[in-house]
């Protein structure tokens, strides 16, 4: 274990120093579970941002959803401009 010191607020120090109290650990070990719930949660975030982007980029390369072929080849740019 590695020590760590910090300068805080004197109320904050005394919120942090009353909310471990009540929960029966010192605030260092308060502190310390804070910091760890923070980072999981942070790495959660994190890891469900890269599953929404690369869902978003497989529906990009995934294509339309819908034929855009014509007789089994891709229209001319004539083709895809004229009007109907």
């Amino acid at each position: 274990m590695r020590n760590l010191t910090i300068s805080i607020a004197d109320d904050l120090m005394q919120e942090t120093e009353r909310k471990a109290a009540e929960t029966g650990r010192t605030a260092s070990q308060y502190v310390a579970d804070l910091l760890k719930s923070n980072l999981a949660n942070a790495e959660q975030i994190a890891n469900s941002e890269t599953k929404r982007r690369l869902e978003a980029l497989q529906r990009i390369f995934d294509g339309p959803m819908w034929d855009v072929t014509e007789n089994g080849r891709m229209p001319t740019a004539e083709e895809r401009n004229a009007r109907r």
